[in-house]
């Protein structure tokens, strides 16, 4: 009996140390969206031998020699995929300073698991931040684009959607996103230790939503699983839908509580920068009114020198790729009514820059409501302005649209790159040469920064070349 018992004692012993952490410690933004109150959330994944895991912080390079340690709360959730089981754990840090540096310690019994540093979000009217999207593939580009981007030590990343290909599974973020951006080590082959200091606002493109039938995938919608922006939107009418048995469905509303639907569409403050996350797969109706109400609100009261919306789905592309998908210029009136100065999109794999516009969508004989046509395509009437270059003229006159797209899947369209002539389509309803960069045969990510009234915006490719600069003032 004595030894049956000792064997028992072993075994769990044993599997107690054969944990696995699978997706390091990370942080994200947590609700936090105004410059009233700072936090962070710190993520990670283990295998499905659960451990209790303390997480300390305080200001500061280091923990050493600090007489008091802020001691974070840690919960989890067990995420069960047939017969897979994980552990997801969550920490707030919450009581943060702004423009201060923090750092974390993230222990499992005495064993430390990570220590990393922060920096909270900044009051000051200076910022440097990057986009990209369409990257979720475990690609080379994309771990290349993840090593160029730690070098520009961006406080934050817009991660514009389409993170985990095919399906947003959990086993593909855990494949195909992760990988490149918590290495332990910067490498052009490997990716960097990104995500461990510097938040990424994820939101969803069309493949993160795919798995929403959790009787195919079990492991669907990962994104409410991984990531934790600002839940300060309405809940609109049409959203994600998840379907499948009810059981799943109940323990993925559980472990996502709080966050789905909801962090499809939000909004947040860094320095002088106002942002405004939408979600804009084919199931949402752009003019929302619950939706419409808010922006109005949210980003007409805001003071900030500078107003960004970003969201998948590109309103205004001169690819042949995606072409008729362009419901968000139905937003175009709203987003010149409310000051918004540029619009970064993805979706598709490629980078383009427009001229500063205004767009008028075409009204139906009725005169009441905007027509979009079977195919997807919102006609009217474009102003652009053609003096602004962002070298000798910088104060333009409407919203730069940008589509931030090569993040690291497979680029589209790379024989139209650089090539204005190919860029052209039929109507000019439709199409009117609003495209004044388009490149198409490389990976890049987008570099903007803030000082003041001048904001600069540069497209670095992955070897670290700049393809294209301008400088936009008021």
């Amino acid at each position: 009996m004595r030894l049956i018992l000792f064997v028992v004692l072993l075994l769990i012993g044993s599997l107690a140390v054969a944990q696995e952490i699978l997706i390091p410690p990370y942080i994200q933004p947590g609700n936090a969206p105004s410059l009233s109150k700072e936090m962070k959330v710190v993520i990670w994944e283990t295998d499905s031998v659960p451990g209790t895991f303390t997480v300390e912080y305080a200001a500061g390079s280091s923990l050493e020699g600090v007489a008091k340690l802020s001691v974070a709360k840690v919960s989890n959730d067990a995420l069960t995929f047939g017969r897979l089981t994980y552990y997801l754990y969550r920490a707030s840090l919450t009581g943060l300073s702004f423009d201060t540096e923090y750092t974390y310690r993230v222990r499992l019994g005495d064993k430390v698991i990570s220590t990393a540093t922060f920096m909270t979000r900044t009051k000051k009217p200076v910022t440097r931040f990057v986009a990209f999207g369409d990257c979720g593939t475990a690609s080379p580009q994309q771990a290349a684009v993840a090593y160029q981007v730690y070098q520009q030590k961006p406080q934050f990343v817009l991660a514009t959607g389409d993170l985990a290909y095919n399906n947003g599974l959990e086993r593909e973020f855990r494949a195909r996103f992760f990988p490149a951006y918590t290495q332990s080590v910067a490498s052009p082959e490997k990716g960097a230790p990104l995500m461990q200091s510097i938040p990424f606002y994820m939101f969803v493109g069309n493949h993160d939503t795919y798995g929403s039938d959790l009787a195919k995938f079990p492991d669907g919608l990962a994104y409410f699983y991984f990531s934790d922006p600002p839940s300060n939107a309405p809940q609109t009418q049409l959203t994600t839908e998840v379907t499948g048995p009810p059981d799943r469905i109940k323990a993925f509303k559980k472990a996502t509580d709080g966050r789905f639907p909801k962090i499809t569409n939000y909004s947040f403050d860094v320095g002088n920068v106002h942002f405004t996350v939408l979600d804009a797969n084919s199931y949402v109706n752009p003019l929302d009114p619950a939706l419409v109400e808010w922006m109005k609100r949210d980003i007409g009261s805001s003071k900030a020198d500078w107003k960004i919306v970003t969201h998948h789905h590109p309103a205004f592309s001169s690819s042949k790729a995606h072409y008729d998908y362009q419901q968000m210029r139905l937003l175009s009136p709203v987003f010149e009514e409310l000051g918004v100065d540029m619009v970064m999109t993805s979706h598709v794999h490629n980078y383009q820059r427009t001229r500063p516009l205004k767009f008028a969508p075409k009204i139906d004989e009725t005169g009441t409501r905007y027509v979009v046509t079977p195919e997807g395509r919102v006609d009217g009437k474009f102003t652009l302005d053609e003096q602004f270059d962002g070298v000798t003229n910088t104060k333009p006159n409407g919203i730069l649209y940008f589509v931030s797209g090569a993040g690291g899947a497979g680029l589209y369209d790379a024989a139209i790159s650089n090539n204005p002539e190919l860029w052209k389509h039929d109507s000019p309803d439709n199409w009117v040469p609003f495209t004044v960069k388009l490149i198409s045969d490389v990976h890049s990510f987008t570099l903007m920064e803030t000082n003041g009234k001048t904001l600069t915006v540069k497209q670095i490719k992955s070897d670290g070349t700049v393809l294209d600069e301008i400088k936009v003032t008021k």
